[in-house]
């Protein structure tokens, strides 16, 4: 409304002090001033909500039956099989941003609200490496970089000797009858493995072991 009213005031103005050109001119900075007011007075512009990618099926990297179980003496880099894994967990994180408010202080209406909705994946997994004992495992790549220690809660390393103990995550998740020690195996136990950063996808896992 205030555009308009604007626009004909400016053009009629324009006009009485400037005959032709003036008219023109009075009418484009009435109608620019009018938007600025109609956007301040009724926030013609509506809010948005902008959803991130979401997770549809977790690709796993590698599980498969009767696979061979590497030998490792001395130190080598190893990739791994996955040997039990819980799925996936989504977390939401909301974010909402206010563009074009007026007044000082941030105060004032006629700004748009813009809420950015982002989903982020967790995953606990366990995978297998090679016949134990083994002394340690220093260093885990993912997708051939090395791996940030930020991006899982907690990992546990299973040497593989006979005297194993089951997992106490796996234990908890599948009860203490159904988990198996894995005696002879060597793996690891990755908890809340974050896996957004990779594409929402679980990265191909590598680890450095020494035997």
């Amino acid at each position: 409304m205030a555009r308009i009213v604007l626009t004909v005031g400016g053009y009629v103005l324009g006009n009485l002090l400037l005959p032709g050109i003036g008219g023109a001119l009075g009418g484009a900075v009435g109608a620019y001033v009018g938007g600025i007011v109609d956007q301040q007075l009724f926030s013609d512009t509506p809010d948005q909500t902008v959803y991130g990618a979401r997770l549809q099926d977790l690709r796993v990297q590698s599980s498969s039956y009767g696979s061979v179980i590497p030998l490792l003496y001395g130190k080598g880099r190893l990739a791994s099989n996955i040997i039990w894994m819980r799925g996936f967990d989504e977390e939401v994180r909301t974010e909402t941003q206010t563009v074009g408010g007026g007044g000082k202080g941030g105060s004032g209406g006629g700004g748009q609200t813009t809420t950015n909705v982002t989903y982020h994946y967790y995953c606990d997994l366990a995978v297998g490496l090679c016949a134990g004992p083994i002394q340690a495992v220093p260093r885990v790549f993912a997708d051939g970089n090395a791996f940030d220690p930020a991006h899982v809660g907690e990992m546990r390393v299973h040497a593989g000797d006979e005297a194993q103990m089951p997992d106490p995550l796996i234990q908890a998740v599948e009860s203490p009858d159904r988990t198996p020690a894995y005696r002879g195996l060597a793996y690891v136990v990755m908890e809340r493995l974050y896996i957004t950063p990779y594409g929402n996808r679980l990265p191909q896992l590598s680890f450095e072991v020494e035997a």
